[in-house]
């Protein structure tokens, strides 16, 4: 249930459309036009190889969080015997079509086929490069999962057991086991006429083996504080790293790294991943640019004698975290 105290009660709407906690969207129009005008890429190759290529556990139920980055903000989560993925998207284009979109610049760390059975979908926001209707009807033919998303989110998914959550609203699946849907800055469309109809957030599961935070497409801001708040440090914290260039346009719906850094800091992360990066060139950041502002921003924690464990594994590489 939502708490009508907290200044992040519940997600606000204005003339039918979401709104951030911070009190307004992003729009599109102009800025988009000027931003494709004056942009400037960074350099991404036209393909990137997985320097690991794995299949999974079937399952995990060792009082451990196991936790694999397959690519962007798909990452398969096994604790307490579930099976749980973020955001999962095996498309070669971010885009509506097949042909329209985005090109994936670095393929699925693990193959779809090679998935253990999924017990349940996260699904942080309607974007492209996180819904892939394909990839979730393919779920829902193989697995049945739940899927837990945000309001209104549901109309474009094309599965039969579909939750949809509010702001701060939580859901148990057993097994000591369960998930809230949080905060994030950010918006929502799929065409030009769907702009923030649908909500964005991420997801904070609690877990025997410890919290997590699964960021999903967020800039920074006070829900960061909010949500270490209400749920106390993170044991394991999955926070985007990538396209946030150029800054006037990309800050107020994508972290940089050095902000991803103050997050972990705030979170009280006891164990840090990136997200959102080297797999689709979304932005003006070029593919190795978060991963080098990263090592920068921790290299600066380091020299002033603060220690972060912000990891970076590779793409299809288990990380396990015990409690």
């Amino acid at each position: 249930m939502t708490d009508p105290a907290d200044p992040f009660a519940s997600a606000r709407q204005i003339n039918g459309r979401f709104v951030n906690a911070c009190g307004h969207a992003q729009d599109g129009g102009l800025r988009v036009l000027k931003w494709f005008v004056t942009r400037k890429p960074g350099f991404w190759p036209k393909h990137i190889p997985n320097g690991v290529v794995a299949k999974p556990l079937a399952r995990s139920d060792d009082g451990t969080i196991r936790v694999t980055v397959i690519g962007h903000a798909t990452v398969l989560i096994q604790v307490g015997g579930m099976n749980i993925l973020t955001d999962p998207v095996w498309a070669a284009r971010a885009g509506p079509l097949s042909w329209l979109g985005v090109k994936r610049a670095r393929p699925p760390a693990i193959a779809f086929d090679d998935m253990p059975k999924i017990d349940v979908v996260l699904l942080s926001h309607s974007h492209y490069d996180h819904l892939d209707r394909a990839a979730l009807a393919a779920l829902e033919r193989r697995d049945r999962p739940l899927v837990v998303t945000g309001l209104k989110v549901g109309q474009v998914v094309p599965h039969g057991n579909v939750l949809e959550l509010d702001w701060w609203q939580r859901h148990a699946f057993g097994n000591g086991i369960a998930t809230t849907y949080v905060p994030a800055e950010h918006f929502s469309a799929r065409g030009p006429f769907d702009r923030n109809v649908t909500l964005w957030g991420g997801f904070v599961l609690e877990t025997p083996a410890g919290t997590i935070y699964f960021a999903g497409d967020t800039g920074d801001g006070a829900h960061i504080a909010a949500i270490r708040e209400r749920f106390g440090p993170m044991t394991l914290s999955l926070l985007p790293i990538g396209a946030y260039m150029p800054a006037w346009f990309m800050a107020p719906i994508h972290m940089n790294p050095h902000e991803a850094v103050a997050a972990t800091e705030i979170l009280q992360s006891k164990v840090t991943l990136p997200i959102h990066y080297g797999t689709f060139p979304l932005a003006d950041d070029g593919y190795d640019e978060p991963l080098r502002v990263l090592g920068e921003a921790l290299n600066a924690k380091r020299q002033a004698g603060v220690e972060v464990d912000f990891r970076v594994p590779e793409f299809g590489e288990a990380v396990v975290i015990s409690r």
